[in-house]
């Protein structure tokens, strides 16, 4: 607790506890619902405010309507906040939040300034053409490996 004056070493053991990648994903409703149509995105590639923002749209998710029951919409999005960049400790998780500006409007992982930073050695029309499917290039990235 912080009662007891200890909060420097509650902070360092926070920071030593992180993992290098990105928490997988741990929530078989999410993974059924979002992986029907695209890798199921690890919450921790965007921060709260950003998935706060693609679920305020879900019934237009990227041009593309979804149907979603208002719990389950609720559970969803509940998931991703406790979970997204800024909530869990991941060094993948700190460098795309680091790379937030606080005017940032961005809701897709592919335009956020890390990403596009660790991936601008990409040419277009080469064999990654899908970014947004991180598993074709990245084996690992169900595991949060990339």
């Amino acid at each position: 607790s912080y009662a007891d004056g200890d909060e420097e070493r509650i902070i360092t053991d926070w920071f030593e506890s992180g993992k290098a990648g990105v928490s997988p994903v741990q929530f078989q409703q999410y993974n059924d619902t979002c992986g029907n149509c695209h890798c199921p995105y690890q919450p921790g590639l965007l921060p709260s405010v950003s998935w706060q923002k693609v679920m305020l749209d879900i019934e237009n998710h990227f041009g593309k309507p979804i149907k979603l029951s208002p719990v389950e919409t609720r559970t969803i999005t509940r998931y991703l906040l406790n979970n997204s960049a800024g909530h869990v400790n991941d060094g993948v998780s700190y460098n795309i939040l680091s790379s937030f500006d606080s005017n940032s409007d961005i809701t897709r992982i592919t335009s956020t300034p890390y990403f596009i930073k660790m991936h601008n050695h990409l040419k277009p029309g080469s064999n990654a053409n899908n970014t947004g499917q991180c598993d074709s290039c990245h084996e690992g990235a169900a595991e949060g490996k990339y």
